[in-house]
């Protein structure tokens, strides 16, 4: 191997500690508990599912994902009791792996909250995940919208938890508008694709 190519092999390694690294820390400033164990019990549980995102993201053909791919493994857990409740759209993304494990996070993180009390609580409720690139926006911009109908009633709440602001953390320099509409949570992302190409040092 010359040294030119173990350079880069090093500064990819490098990126990729830093990204996974940022994240966790995201975990760790954004995950509240009464206890310690609660703590360490909610920790588990996020750090758990980062690992199996990086597993699959690292098994991907050439390391981009597509997101419709990553959607589709995120969410299966929660698919398994409304498997026709889980409804996604929108035309072939190809992610970088930090984007993608970004947005893993952010997904898992909407679909655990949705099975515990929004839209998949609900033996009639349904999640549906669109996406598409806006033709009136420069650059590679992704608009990804998450909507959910037919679960509970849904409140804003009276502060901010810490499930809301993993998903308003895990992926910097990204929009993120969180509507709590009485008949179901919408969460809109606007990713600057461009953008969190060039700062792979970040998260996202």
């Amino acid at each position: 191997m010359s040294s030119d190519t173990l350079g880069l092999v090093v500064r990819e390694l490098q990126h990729r500690m830093r990204n996974l690294l940022s994240v966790v820390l995201c975990f760790v400033d954004t995950t509240d508990a009464d206890t310690a164990s609660e703590l360490r019990l909610a920790l588990s549980a996020r750090i758990a599912a980062l690992s199996d995102a990086y597993r699959m993201i690292e098994g991907a053909q050439e390391r981009r994902v597509l997101l419709a791919w990553l959607l589709e493994r995120t969410l299966r857990p929660h698919a398994m009791s409304h498997r026709h409740c889980i409804l996604l759209s929108g035309p072939d993304v190809r992610l970088e792996p930090h984007v993608a494990l970004s947005l893993h996070v952010i997904f898992h993180e909407l679909a655990t909250n949705a099975s515990k009390h929004g839209a998949l609580s609900s033996a009639v409720g349904a999640v549906e995940i669109s996406w598409d690139r806006p033709p009136h926006l420069t650059g590679q911009a992704l608009a990804i919208e998450w909507r959910e109908r037919g679960g509970p009633s849904v409140r804003k709440p009276g502060r901010v938890g810490f499930g809301t602001k993993l998903i308003e953390r895990a992926l910097p320099n990204a929009e993120v508008d969180l509507d709590f509409a009485p008949d179901g949570l919408v969460c809109r992302l606007l990713v600057d694709l461009d953008h969190a190409a060039a700062g792979r040092h970040e998260v996202g």
